[in-house]
């Protein structure tokens, strides 16, 4: 049922693939996501739904092959069958005229403010895209993203393309020169964090969209608790996304322990791994 009709290799180890699933295409939103399972008895995968075509039935999803799960799934070939999907899941952000929305992303993160960016400009917003990475070469979708935002801002710490900079530091210059009435930001918790004292400074409304430990991803297992604006929340049933200036990131990063919260910059910098039904959202497998 669950058919995989198109597949792109985006770069080593990432690769978009297109799901026949019209049930989620019709009624999902951006920000939401998708749990997989690949074959009968295998571990759940929560995975940003990238993209969603209602005419066609299928949803785009983009997975890092950081395990044997994920790799398994981004080995599947054109016409091979995923044994289930769940969803969407999730509650999808607001979306509204609000005036300059920025949206900002690190690797992967891009994957889920695409289609955030692409609803906020069909809502008669002017939408500047921050992208940042490492290299050139783990650069991501920043071809889709000038479609879809009036302008798109490229940092690479390396200098290989764009600014040599971090996303948040062009954001923060942005921030400088312009006025800004909205900021979503996906990607590492160093730079969501980061992204949330800047904005928070200037009074700006800032949603933030964190990738804990997901298990049943229906609300069931509790490991994808977090805390917003003073209590415990699950962030498969009222997230991903919140108010970045009410989330707890200090607690945030003790529940995202053993994974990589790509900062590197950082004292605090646990190594990823990917075991048992312990997963994470792409997002946060590639550092700002």
């Amino acid at each position: 049922m669950f058919k995989i009709i198109n597949k792109q290799v985006l770069m080593e180890g990432v690769k978009r693939l297109d799901i026949y699933a019209p049930f989620v295409a019709r009624i999902a939103r951006p920000g939401q996501f998708v749990s997989i399972c690949v074959d009968e008895n295998d571990e759940r995968i929560p995975m940003s739904i990238s993209d969603a075509h209602a005419a066609e039935g299928a949803i785009s999803l983009i997975v890092q092959e950081a395990g044997p799960t994920s790799r398994k799934f981004g080995n599947l070939g054109i016409n091979e069958e995923i044994f289930s999907i769940i969803g969407p899941l999730g509650v999808a952000p607001e979306i509204s005229k609000k005036g300059t929305v920025v949206c900002v992303a690190t690797g992967i993160g891009a994957a889920q403010i695409l289609p955030v960016a692409r609803a906020f400009k069909d809502a008669g917003n002017k939408v500047v895209g921050i992208i940042g990475s490492r290299t050139r070469g783990r650069l991501l979708l920043e071809p889709q993203l000038r479609l879809v935002c009036t302008n798109v801002l490229v940092a690479t710490e390396d200098g290989s393309f764009g600014r040599r900079a971090k996303a948040t530091d062009l954001l923060r210059q942005l921030l400088e020169r312009e006025s800004v009435d909205y900021v979503y930001a996906a990607g590492s918790a160093a730079m969501m964090e980061s992204v949330c004292e800047m904005t928070k400074a200037k009074h700006i409304p800032t949603r933030v969209q964190l990738n804990p430990l997901m298990i049943d991803c229906v609300g069931m297992c509790g490991s994808c608790r977090v805390r917003v604006a003073g209590r415990s929340v699950l962030a498969c049933m009222e997230g991903p996304s919140f108010d970045g200036h009410q989330v707890d990131f200090r607690d945030y990063y003790t529940r995202i322990r053993g994974l990589d919260i790509c900062d590197h910059n950082q004292s605090f910098s646990p190594k990823k791994k990917e075991s048992g039904t312990f997963m994470k959202f792409v997002s946060d497998i590639l550092s700002d």
